[in-house]
């Protein structure tokens, strides 16, 4: 704590409203937070610990409550609560869920009003900004989510009570890794799913290469590209294993097993799963909500029917990336043991069987092999 902290706190008085600012880890990043003002939810700006820049605090609904500071048993485990309900929140995540923020860590800063940029006692750069002990933690469960809120439970960076080399524990059937975060600049992670997804194999003569890009959805419904026309269901048809067929709406459909006939493509049959289908963006073209494009390396959907000239990017309140890994054992399956459902025709879509030779990377899964 600053001197001039201490001073104020000891005075007969304090001049100024305390101010909570949060910064939570996103993507080898922060995004920054702030409980809000009595007459105003507009953004804050006040330095940075390095004391190089400002960062820019959004207004949210946020509180942390259970901080206690012991010299012996265990170490608190303080909870922090954000609403559920705005879209300041799910924006800053960038597409990710709010379970993909545990491991990350959460720093909690506390200063008084008159400290923050536009104060009577403004912090600059370059300077030590004036502010209580600043408190850092560890994002280790979700307590609850809400349509309302969302609650995480935290924990100190010392809390060592089930730690496990090589510092990360093993869970079940969940990854803990980032998505691509092996490739991404800066590197934050292990998962080394390459940010194009794409995969070279050979094609039916082997005497040629076909790129292969394998995208998938959260849920693990394959993202294939929209040049290719499948047929029309018919009822008549016997259809093989991940065979492409389209509905009366235009909507896209893979077997799931062999000799399937009869059974209606619906999102409630156990014999198909949805497909979806990506155009490549275009500056020139407006978009309706749920279309898929792509844009650059990535897969996005459109989440407001927009005009011209929006591009995604993330953050964006038109735009959500598509391909996102689910975290499960399946969604690793489905990137890593991929096979093309048609290895001459790139972008045709994968095949819903796998290549189980192929085994996983080191990542949160028991028995795999280990990452070099």
């Amino acid at each position: 704590m600053s001197d001039i902290i201490a001073s104020d706190v000891q005075g007969h008085y304090i001049d100024s409203a305390l101010i909570s600012l949060f910064e939570i880890e996103v993507q080898g990043t922060y995004v920054f937070f702030h409980s809000g003002l009595d007459e105003t939810l507009k953004e804050v700006r006040f330095v940075s610990r390095d004391t190089t820049m400002m960062n820019t605090y959004q207004a949210l609904p946020i509180v942390i409550d259970g901080i206690e500071i012991q010299a012996d048993g265990a170490q608190s485990r303080p909870s922090i609560t954000m609403a559920n309900v705005t879209s300041v929140f799910r924006d800053a995540l960038g597409g990710l869920r709010n379970d993909d923020l545990i491991g990350k860590k959460i720093v909690c800063r506390q200063t008084f009003r008159k400290f923050l940029e536009g104060g009577s006692e403004e912090n600059k750069t370059g300077s030590e900004p004036n502010e209580f002990p600043v408190r850092e933690y560890i994002i280790d469960r979700i307590a609850q989510e809400t349509k309302l809120l969302v609650r995480f439970e935290l924990a100190s960076p010392f809390d060592l009570e089930g730690i496990q080399l090589p510092r990360r524990v093993i869970v079940g059937k969940y990854c803990s890794w980032a998505y691509q975060g092996f490739y991404s600049n800066p590197s934050y992670g292990a998962c080394t799913w390459p940010l194009d997804s794409k995969v070279t194999v050979s094609n039916t003569g082997k005497t040629a290469t076909v790129d292969h890009y394998f995208y998938f959805t959260l849920e693990d419904n394959p993202i294939t590209a929209a040049t290719y026309t499948y047929d029309l269901y018919n009822a008549s048809t016997t259809y093989g294993q991940s065979a492409f067929v389209t509905d009366t709406t235009g909507a896209a459909w893979q077997s799931l097993f062999a000799d399937n006939t009869g059974n209606i493509p619906s999102a409630s049959s156990s014999w198909w799963r949805r497909v979806f289908q990506y155009e490549i963006y275009s500056s020139l073209n407006t978009y309706s909500r749920g279309t898929f494009v792509k844009y650059g390396n990535n897969i996005w959907k459109c989440l407001i029917s927009n005009t011209i000239a929006q591009t995604p990017e993330n953050r964006s309140k038109y735009w959500i990336r598509a391909d996102i890994c689910g975290k499960s054992l399946n969604s690793c399956k489905c990137r890593f043991q991929a096979v093309a459902a048609d290895k001459d025709s790139a972008d045709y879509g994968p095949s819903v069987r796998k290549n189980t030779a192929h085994s996983l990377p080191f990542g949160a899964f028991p028995g795999s092999s280990k990452f070099k």
